[in-house]
C-alpha cells in the first residue's frame, strides 16, 4: 500500500505532536495550502503560527514544502522564517530531501504533513519518510487538485475506512 498514510487526524491541531516526539521524529515538513491555511490565506493564521511557534519549542525542526509558486511560499513563510521549497513537484522528492538537509534531519526523524495523497503522502512515501494525512482545510481546491479529486476521494475511502490511530 505504498499511498497509504501512517497517520491521518482531522487537522494539523489534532496531532499528538508529543507521542510523535516520543517516538523519535525531529523534523516536520508541512504543505501549505488546505493543510496549514486555506488558499485564502496569504499569511498564516494566528492558530497556526502559534502551532510553529509551540512545536520549535518543543524541540522540532519545521519546514514547508509546496507545489504553489515562490510568491505564494514566500509571502506565508515571511513571518515564520522556516526552511521551504515552492514549486516543489511533490510526489518527486528532490525538494524534500533538500529541505531534511537544510532541517538537518533523517529519514527516521522526519515526517511530511499534508492533506493530499496523491502528492504530499506519495512524496513521503517515495522518500521513506513517515506519512500524516489531514483533512483539507477548506473544501475550496485549485483547478489542477479537483481534476485529480476523484482519484483522491477514493484513495481516502479505500485507506481510511476503519482507520484507527496507533498514537
Amino acid at each position: 500500500m505504498k499511498l497509504k498514510p501512517d497517520y491521518y487526524y482531522d487537522s494539523i491541531f489534532e496531532i499528538p505532536y508529543p507521542q510523535l516526539y516520543e517516538l523519535g521524529l525531529r523534523g516536520l515538513i508541512f504543505d501549505i495550502d488546505n493543510t496549514l491555511a486555506g488558499y485564502e490565506n496569504i499569511q498564516p493564521p494566528v492558530k497556526t503560527l502559534s502551532l510553529i511557534y509551540d512545536l520549535k519549542q518543543m524541540g522540532f525542526q519545521v519546514g514547508l514544502l509546496s507545489n504553489n509558486g515562490a510568491k505564494r511560499v514566500d509571502a506565508f513563510n515571511a513571518e515564520l522564517g522556516l526552511p521551504s521549497s515552492a514549486s516543489s513537484a511533490k510526489p518527486f522528492t528532490k525538494a524534500l530531501a533538500r529541505i531534511m538537509r537544510e532541517m538537518n534531519v533523517s529519514q527516521g526523524e522526519c515526517a511530511i504533513i499534508g492533506d493530499q495523497i496523491l502528492s504530499d503522502i506519495w512524496c513521503g512515501k517515495n522518500a521513506g519518510i513517515a506519512t500524516i494525512l489531514v483533512k483539507p482545510v477548506t473544501e475550496h481546491e485549485v483547478i489542477t487538485v479537483r481534476i485529480k479529486a476523484v482519484l483522491e476521494n477514493r484513495l481516502r475511502k479505500r485507506y481510511l475506512s476503519g482507520h484507527t490511530n496507533p498514537l
